[in-house]
């Protein structure tokens, strides 16, 4: 595995440039890193031992020249990483690439942190590395997809970010859960600006799903719904005195009650069959809608407060669901994907 590089990609002059200015600045995080480990480790009493035994001249040297001053040399270091961060903000500014001028030291925060010459804010230059290897990535030039150092950055990155930005994501849920849990006005806004405006196709997508529903169901359950019609007609024949009378008639009578019984099973099934076709036929739809419309005009004008509790609850429990969803680590699904099922 070799990192790729795709010089084709850059576009004349512009992107030249700038190509050059980002491997210039990675060559010198790398260089001004490598020099802080080292001024680190020299630190260390057996390091400096070591140094003076084998190399004298060279301890001499570092101890007087570089270590005596080596804030200044790493002050010289953040002059340069502040004005590649100014140039690159104008530039941001020119393109128009944030919403906002003052946007773009808040997306690159670890830029600024890592000027500070002071301690661990050092180590956030290595954040500098990374972004712009990213960038480079992202343009197309460098590919270290195939590398171990990209697959791991690209790893640790994509961790970090989901991590970041679920922590995000679930902060602004739970704020929209106070607010309309707390009776905000951002029920009737979405009552208002998002319902409302949808109300002809939410009745028309209801009106096309009850009518298939009934079909469906009527295709079902149509014999059990005639012997239902069967059942009725026998138990009225035997709780009135007429259908009693007619019963008691020797021959003729159980024969008369059998004729109607079959009657009204087949009359009665006739007219659920032509009422469920009259109801997907698309001649009644407008009346199909229309009583759509006036049973949620009713709703809303005579039964406001329910109406809002059930969007109020619907919405919260949809919230919750979306928080639950984020919540899921998904870069440790990608690591131990769960057992299959099959």
């Amino acid at each position: 595995m070799k990192i790729r590089l795709h010089p084709e990609k850059l576009k004349p002059n512009l992107d030249t440039v700038g190509f050059a200015i980002d491997l210039g600045m990675i060559a010198l995080v790398v260089l001004n890193l490598g020099l802080i480990l080292f001024d680190w480790l020299f630190q260390v009493p057996p390091v400096q031992s070591l140094l003076a035994t084998y190399t004298p001249a060279f301890h001499d040297f570092y101890r007087d020249s570089i270590h005596a001053d080596f804030l200044f040399y790493d002050l010289c270091f953040v002059a340069v990483y502040l004005t590649e961060f100014t140039l690159r903000w104008i530039a941001a500014i020119a393109r128009g690439t944030y919403h906002r001028w003052f946007f773009y030291p808040f997306a690159h925060w670890y830029d600024l942190l890592g000027c500070i010459p002071v301690g661990s804010f050092r180590w956030l230059r290595v954040l500098r590395v990374v972004s712009l290897l990213f960038r480079l990535q992202r343009m197309g030039i460098v590919d270290l997809s195939q590398t171990w150092l990209g697959q791991t950055l690209i790893k640790y990155y994509g961790i970090v970010v989901e991590e970041i930005s679920d922590r995000v994501v679930i902060n602004v849920l739970n704020g929209a859960q106070r607010e309309v849990g707390g009776g905000s006005p951002l029920l009737h806004r979405i009552e208002k600006e998002v319902l409302m405006p949808r109300r002809d196709q939410l009745v028309s997508f209801a009106a096309s799903r009850v009518a298939q529903a009934t079909q469906k169901s009527h295709a079902q359950y149509r014999e059990q719904l005639a012997e239902y019609f069967s059942h009725l007609t026998d138990e009225a024949l035997v709780r009135t005195q007429a259908g009693r009378r007619l019963a008691a008639v020797p021959v003729a009578g159980p024969r008369a009650i059998a004729l109607l019984g079959e009657a009204v099973r087949e009359t009665g099934t006739a007219f659920v069959d032509q009422l469920v076709d009259d109801l997907a036929s698309p001649a009644s739809r407008p009346q199909l809608e229309q009583l759509f419309q006036d049973m949620l005009s009713a709703a809303i004008g005579d039964d406001r407060q329910a109406l809002d509790s059930m969007l109020r609850d619907t919405l919260l429990d949809i919230l919750e669901q979306i928080k639950v969803q984020v919540a899921v680590q998904q870069w440790k699904l990608e690591e131990n994907p769960p057992p299959s099922r099959d």
